[in-house]
C-alpha cells in the first residue's frame, strides 16, 4: 500500500526554514495549536464526513443524480481552511469540492440543495455537485476539466492586485491593510497539466497572492499517479521559478494546521505565491460510478480506512476529552440532518 508520511513538525520547520526562509522565532508562533482551535477543527472534519456520507446515502436514494466527487478521508484540508481562510479571501476548487464550500462558509444547507438540483441551492439547482457557488464567500466553485481552475485562480489573484492598485479594496475590520489570497485547490495528478507551470511563472513574475494547495491521494482519477507521474513532488515544482513549498501528513491533523498557517502567512504577508501539498488518502473511489475493484483500489480502500483514518487517528491521540469529540461530532450531525431536511423541502428549479 502506498505508505503514510510522518513528517515531524520540527522536520517542517527545518523545510519551512530552507523553502520560505523562516527564522526559529518566526516559527515558535506555530508550535503550539490551542484546544479550542483543535476541537473548531475536529468539528468541521466530523461536518465534512457526515455531510459526504450523507451525500452517498441520497445518491443511492436518487435524490442526487449525476457526477459526484466524494471527499472522504481527506478532512484536514478543509479543517485547515475553515482555520485560516477569511470571507474575502478567493477560493477555486475542483470537482471533488463539498467539503471546500463548506470550510468556506457556504451555508451547508444551500450546498446540499445544490446537489439535490433544487432552487435552494447555491446556484438555484443549476450548477449541481461540481458547481457550487457562492458569492458571499467568494467561493468561486468547482471545475469539471482537470486544472481548469488554475489560471482563473491566477486572474483571481491578479484582481486582488489590481484592487489595490486602484483603490478599490475594502477596509479590513481591525484597519489593517488588504491582505487577502486566492487559493487553488489541484490533484497531484492534475498538477502535470501545463497549466501548473504558467501559472506558476505568472504569479511568481508577478508576485500574485496565490496559495497552490495540492491534494496528494496518489491517484489520477483511477490512475496511479507514479504511473503517469515522472515527479509527484508537487510542493518543489516552484523551485524553478522562485516560488516556495512545503509539504505535510495529511492525517495528522495538528501539522496540517501548523505548517498551514505558516504557509499562508507567508502568502498574506508577502503578498507571493506558495505550494502546499498534503499526502493524504480517498478512502472512497472517484465517483459513487466507480466499482472501485479496479488495480487494487478495493484493497487499498480497505487499507486506508483501518490506518489511514484522519478522524480516527486524531481522536486516538486523546489530545480532546470524550465530551469534547461527542458535543461536536453531535453538533455536525444536527448540521446535515438539518441541511438534508431543507433540500428535500426546497421547490425545484
Amino acid at each position: 500500500m502506498r505508505p503514510r508520511i510522518f513528517t515531524a513538525w520540527d522536520e517542517n520547520k527545518a523545510r519551512l526554514k530552507s523553502a520560505f526562509g523562516f527564522s526559529d522565532d518566526h516559527l515558535a508562533q506555530y508550535d503550539a495549536v490551542s484546544d479550542d482551535d483543535l476541537a473548531d477543527a475536529y468539528e468541521t472534519m466530523q461536518l465534512c464526513r457526515q455531510f459526504e456520507n450523507a451525500c452517498a446515502q441520497s445518491y443511492m436514494q436518487g435524490s442526487i443524480r449525476g457526477f459526484m466527487h466524494l471527499d472522504n478521508g481527506q478532512e484536514t484540508i478543509p479543517a485547515l481552511i475553515a482555520d485560516q481562510l477569511t470571507k474575502d479571501d478567493i477560493k477555486y476548487s475542483y470537482y471533488r469540492e463539498h467539503t471546500h464550500a463548506l470550510a468556506s462558509g457556504v451555508p451547508p444547507e444551500k450546498v446540499m440543495a445544490e446537489l439535490f438540483a433544487k432552487d435552494g441551492g447555491t446556484c438555484r439547482g443549476t450548477g449541481g455537485s461540481m458547481h457550487v457557488y457562492d458569492v458571499d464567500t467568494h467561493f468561486q466553485g468547482g471545475w469539471a476539466l482537470v486544472a481548469e481552475q488554475l489560471p482563473y485562480a491566477a486572474g483571481a489573484a491578479r484582481s486582488i492586485l489590481l484592487d489595490r492598485e486602484l483603490g478599490l479594496t475594502k477596509a479590513k475590520a481591525d484597519g489593517g491593510d488588504d491582505d487577502r489570497l486566492t487559493v487553488v485547490f489541484c490533484g497531484e495528478g492534475g498538477s502535470q497539466n501545463g497549466r501548473l507551470a504558467e501559472v506558476l511563472n505568472v504569479a511568481a513574475k508577478e508576485s500574485l497572492p496565490l496559495l497552490i494547495l495540492c491534494i496528494d491521494n496518489g491517484r489520477a482519477i483511477n490512475t496511479f499517479t507514479p504511473d503517469v507521474a515522472q515527479n509527484s513532488e508537487v510542493w518543489r515544482a516552484g523551485e524553478h521559478y522562485g516560488v516556495p513549498g512545503a509539504k505535510v501528513d495529511g492525517q495528522n491533523l495538528e501539522d496540517v494546521l501548523k505548517t498551514g498557517r505558516a504557509v499562508i502567512d507567508h502568502v498574506r504577508s508577502t503578498s507571493s505565491p506558495a505550494i502546499l501539498q498534503v499526502h493524504t488518502y480517498r478512502l472512497q473511489g472517484h465517483s459513487p460510478a466507480d466499482p472501485e475493484h479496479e488495480r487494487g483500489r478495493k484493497a487499498e480502500k480497505t487499507w486506508a480506512r483501518a490506518e489511514a483514518d484522519p478522524l480516527k487517528i486524531f481522536e486516538a491521540l486523546g489530545v480532546l476529552p470524550e465530551d469534547v469529540l461527542s458535543d461536536r461530532k453531535a453538533k455536525a450531525s444536527q448540521v446535515v440532518k438539518d441541511a438534508v431536511a431543507f433540500a428535500k423541502a426546497s421547490p425545484p428549479p
